[in-house]
């Protein structure tokens, strides 16, 4: 595993199990200011990568801001998409069908982030997440 950012809520790290940039919430976000060196930890990441697939286990995450949001939609993916040069984007939520606003919340950046270069998934369930990263054969981004 190689680590790229961590504070007290969050961790951006390389997970060679999946082959996958994983960002993992252990409490909410405080703010959106909080947000903005996590979405650079995650492209910056991303970008050192030679992979395809980006997994995001939102489940402890809380409500991003509108703010926040933006960055996802308008830097973070299309940073990750421009890297892989026209190869596909495999994004993944983790999300706890428990919390209804966290889940609001990722289904409003799906729907916003939807383009034809990728796929956003959710899972509940991480064994499942596992399984299905372990299933893409991510091609080798320069």
């Amino acid at each position: 595993m190689k680590e790229f950012y961590r504070t007290d809520f969050v961790s951006v790290y390389y997970d060679e199990n999946t082959d996958a940039l994983w960002v993992k919430y252990f409490k909410k976000i405080p703010s959106d200011k909080h947000f903005i060196p996590v979405v650079d930890a995650m492209l910056t990441g991303f970008t050192s990568l030679q992979t395809q697939k980006f997994v995001a286990d939102i489940r402890k995450m809380g409500i991003l801001g509108t703010e926040s949001q933006k960055l996802i939609v308008h830097k973070l993916l299309p940073g990750m998409i421009q890297h892989l040069k026209g190869e596909k984007l495999y994004h993944v939520q983790l999300i706890d069908h428990a919390e209804i606003m966290s889940k609001v919340c990722a289904n409003k950046v799906k729907q916003m982030g939807q383009c034809d270069v990728k796929e956003i998934i959710q899972f509940s369930d991480e064994n499942e997440v596992i399984k299905y990263m372990k299933s893409i054969v991510s091609r080798r981004v320069a």
